[in-house]
């Protein structure tokens, strides 16, 4: 169960009356929305980091048209912040005053404004198109017939690969009719199915991946719907049982984007935001009311749902630094930045890629100030030959300093082809060189997604978005493995991490009869261990007995014995231990 302090504001005055807030004047407080935001949520919680929950003191918090807002405070389970949220939202479009007696970073005397965002028409789900479940590149299986993945076909083996199994979100490419459900899937190094989580009608699952959650390993993904590249979802935090264990919402009121959900070590997540609002953009020849995506970036304690931090991106980087056009007619939609990763620094700063101003930005965790910039039309730094990037995905710092990320090149097409690629920072002379590039041959454009994880031992596995590949490079450039989806299918990220999973669900057992002889199958969803099955069968129930083994053959293995009343199936590991037992049924047929 979640666990939620909460005080009064009344109370916690009293706590600073009674001496415990001392601690907080000798240390400055860092307040999210930062001081000065233009575009703060009209349901914002006002969060302070850097000082204990009972030493915030008395906070007055009251809108220009809305007037003296209450409320509660809620501690952030580190114990290092809490979060004001107040009981009814702020007006659209008003100046909030927000005065403590804290030391508040950018504040003067513990006081600062934010002013609210005026809300354009929010995001909605689109129509989804039918699902092909029949037809090429289909998985099908006879004891999950609710189970209808897209193929991954392996080939192209020229090396050992890393460690680990592949985790894609698999869904269908726009405008097209792919074939399969839409949700996180595994499969192991040479394509097979491992496990496959189909998602409900009109929704998909994209950046599945393995993190740390309180110290143990996780499976994570978002989910929800999307519109045009952007979406409203929640992240999906799993154990290696398989069970949900937390939901990652967007504070605020918002809904969380597709783009990233990233752990940290604290606890927390990292997600992003894009929230229309109404915006003008006279001064850049374009509509005096249009709605501009605001793209925002919150870390989310998991306990408590509380913002650590937010960061908007129309408060530091100007629309006309995009290479989207300005829209000219009121009311049209401008998605100007499009964050698409975000990531923490070895420094504790944040790192964030924006698509649509071809631009990587380090972000100050203080206060969001923009710490440099890496390519686009403001770099921080000049970039030598090979380093320029356009509609880029996926930017990472990795251990050494490099940055990497996959540069798609095209939507419209600037390069000739995509490709993953490392680039070197020398902060000194302010100059960014080419450390990696891993291009595809026969050239390949990627109009949209991607990314590039760097693997223990050296290896790259680059995942090449609307492109229907996957492809993992050994640290010398050498193609290790190629991996090809069905037609019409695709991944928004693909990655390749060790998986030790232990499902509680017990196999699943399907048999049909004809001409006496019994044909079975059997599967177990999200099991990586079993190396044989033992078919078990009898003239009743309570009578099963051990009739034949057979070598594990991939998601479904199938066994031809003799007829008989009743079958079940045992899932057993290498030395041959019993790991699971189906339940027992009557095969169908005569």
């Amino acid at each position: 169960m979640l666990h939620r302090t909460s005080w009064t504001v009344a109370a916690v005055a009293l706590a600073l009356a009674l001496g415990c807030g001392s601690a907080a004047a000798a240390t400055v407080v860092d307040a999210y929305p930062s001081p000065g935001t233009q575009v703060a949520s009209p349901h914002t919680q006002l969060s302070f980091r850097g000082v204990a929950p009972g030493a915030l003191g008395a906070i007055s918090v009251s809108g220009s048209v809305s007037g003296a807002h209450s409320g509660r405070i809620v501690a952030h389970s580190d114990g290092r912040g809490a979060s004001f949220v107040p009981d009814r939202p702020f007006a659209q479009g008003e100046t909030v005053t927000v005065r403590t007696s804290l030391p508040v970073h950018r504040g003067h005397l513990g006081a600062y404004t934010i002013r609210i965002a005026t809300q354009g028409p929010p995001i909605g789900p689109t129509r989804s198109p039918p699902l092909l479940l029949h037809g090429p590149g289909l998985q099908y299986f006879h004891s999950r017939h609710d189970l209808h993945p897209a193929t991954v076909t392996a080939s192209a083996a020229h090396g050992p690969t890393a460690p680990g199994d592949l985790f894609v979100g698999l869904f269908s490419a726009p405008f097209q009719l792919g074939p399969g459900a839409p949700g996180p899937a595994i499969f192991d190094t040479n394509g097979r199915l491992i496990w496959f989580h189909p998602v409900p009608d009109g929704q998909d699952a994209l950046d599945v991946r393995v993190q740390q959650y309180q110290g143990k390993p996780v499976l994570t993904w978002w989910q929800g719907f999307v519109n045009a590249g952007v979406g409203v979802g929640t992240g999906r935090i799993f154990d290696t049982s398989y069970r949900q264990i937390a939901t990652v919402s967007a504070g605020d009121g918002y809904g969380a984007d597709p783009h990233e959900l990233k752990l940290t070590p604290q606890g927390t997540a990292l997600v992003d935001v894009e929230n229309p609002v109404v915006w003008d953009l006279s001064g850049l020849h374009g509509a005096k009311r249009a709605v501009v995506l605001d793209s925002v970036v919150q870390e989310i304690d998991i306990e408590t749902g509380s913002v650590l931090y937010e960061w908007h991106s129309l408060d530091h980087v100007a629309v006309g630094d995009s290479f989207n056009p300005v829209p000219t007619v009121d009311g049209h939609s401008d998605d100007y930045f499009h964050i698409n990763s975000v990531d923490e620094t070895p420094d504790g700063n944040i790192i964030v890629s924006a698509r649509n101003t071809w631009t990587i930005y380090k972000l100050a965790r203080t206060d969001g100030t923009v710490l440099w910039r890496l390519g686009g039309k403001h770099s921080s730094f000049r970039m030598l030959p090979g380093t320029t990037f356009a509609w880029q995905h996926d930017a990472r710092v990795q251990p050494d300093g490099t940055i990497t990320l996959f540069d798609d090149g095209a939507a419209p097409p600037v390069h000739k082809s995509s490709r993953g690629i490392g680039i070197g920072l020398d902060t000194r002379a302010h100059r960014a060189f080419l450390r990696r590039d891993y291009r595809p041959a026969p050239p390949t454009l990627s109009n949209s997604q991607g990314n590039m994880q760097a693997l223990p031992g050296g290896d790259m596995l680059v995942g090449w978005g609307s492109s229907p590949y996957i492809t993992e490079y050994s640290q010398h450039g050498t193609l290790l493995r190629l991996y090809t989806y069905a037609r019409g299918a695709e991944s928004y990220r693909a990655y390749r991490f060790p998986w030790a999973p232990h499902p509680l669900t017990k196999p699943s057992v399907a048999a049909s009869t004809a001409s006496g002889r019994m044909q079975v199958y059997m599967s177990w969803n999200g099991a990586d261990d079993v190396a044989s099955w033992q078919v078990l069968a009898g003239a009743s129930a309570s009578a099963l007995k051990p009739v034949a083994t057979v070598r594990d053959g991939g998601f479904e293995t199938s066994a031809s014995i003799a007829g008989a009343a009743f079958v079940a199936v045992q899932a057993r590991d290498a030395h041959g231990t019993v790991l699971s037992t189906s339940a027992t049924i009557a095969p169908t047929g005569s």
